[in-house]
């Protein structure tokens, strides 16, 4: 699961994933890099997901995880362009009652508070 993170003009953090999101280290190195983030004061967080191939049960608790931390830091977080099976995942899930879930990462920009 590489990642890599990017500031938006609009002053939210892009967080980018590529491959999939499964157990294992690249997990709590993102996690460490967001714990470095909100200590920096970053506020709004936009996870990119249009490079996701598969996810597992470890990378949507990996996901919650985030948004508890986030949320529980005053932290925004928005999915944003979840291909078909992670759509699927978070549909069985339910979780997207959960996140803010966006077709586009332009969109999720755009409605970013």
């Amino acid at each position: 699961m590489p990642f890599d993170s990017s500031r938006h003009v609009s002053g939210a953090r892009i967080i980018r994933f590529e491959g999939r999101i499964t157990f294992g280290g690249e997990i709590e190195a993102c996690r460490k890099h967001l714990k470095q983030l909100l200590a920096d004061g970053e506020r709004q967080f936009v996870f990119d997901l249009a490079r996701v191939e598969y996810i597992d049960s470890a990378g949507i608790g990996f996901l919650v995880s985030c948004l508890t931390t986030l949320s529980h830091d005053g932290a925004s977080l928005r999915l944003a362009s979840p291909p078909q099976r992670v759509q699927y995942v978070l549909g069985i899930t339910k979780l997207y009652t959960v996140f803010q879930i966006f077709p586009t990462l332009d969109q999720a920009l755009q409605n970013q508070a």
